[in-house]
């Protein structure tokens, strides 16, 4: 591996490193970039191409090249770690954690052929519609990820059932919208505990300069 020729990105490899580490906060930093340092390994003749049209274009291309190595890569250890295929892999959004919270939380997992989270059809993998129960356990996990603070105000709202009226007089929030605020930022965090909202895959081609990427600082 030509190291000089990788030190100039290295600024790149850290930034998307830290990205991805904080939306798959199950995968350590530093294998990351180990990963993200095995593209440029893999690709030395696509670097000199692109270093050749210029360093704006070259330095969008290897950043939309470097997330899209670090996507692929966290999502085969979430995965790995989780003991499921990766085409089992399922990203959430807030509607479907909120619905799964109470049996949750309840430790109610034999209900999950009673829970209708507008799938058609047989759930059958998570990616293909959830498999409700590993979607469960998995939103388990991350909740006893939290810290104190979240994992009280998400009990209070799907635990005990709690409006928000009432749960900003218990954390003394002054407001319901306060109360709904402090929900939604905790409900993220779990979220980004399993994995994160579901990723996009960059465009990694030279593009028209409309289309252009905006560019690393």
């Amino acid at each position: 591996m030509d190291w000089d020729s990788i030190k100039k990105w290295d600024y790149i490899v850290s930034a998307v490193a830290t990205d991805y580490h904080r939306k798959f906060s199950m995968v350590e930093r530093e294998d990351i970039k180990q990963s993200l340092y095995q593209w440029f390994a893999e690709h030395p003749n696509k670097l000199k191409d692109w270093e050749a049209i210029g360093e704006k274009d070259a330095k969008n291309l290897i950043y939309r090249s470097l997330r899209n190595q670090a996507l692929d890569y966290c999502q085969r250890w979430k995965a790995k770690s989780l003991g499921y295929d990766l085409s089992d892999l399922h990203y959430y959004d807030s509607e479907i954690v909120e619905a799964l919270l109470p049996p949750v939380l309840r430790g109610e997992y034999g209900v999950t052929h009673k829970l209708n989270l507008g799938f058609t059809g047989k759930p059958s993998a998570p990616a293909e519609g959830g498999n409700l129960t590993i979607m469960m356990l998995e939103i388990d996990a991350g909740y006893w990820k939290l810290n104190k603070e979240d994992r009280n105000i998400i009990s209070l709202r799907f635990a005990e059932n709690l409006d928000f009226g009432e749960m900003a007089n218990i954390l003394e929030l002054g407001t319901d919208s306060a109360a709904r605020m402090r929900l939604k930022r905790s409900i993220s965090r779990l979220i980004n505990k399993i994995g994160g909202y579901k990723p996009y895959r960059d465009v990694d081609t030279v593009a028209s300069e409309e289309d252009s990427y905006p560019p690393v600082e």
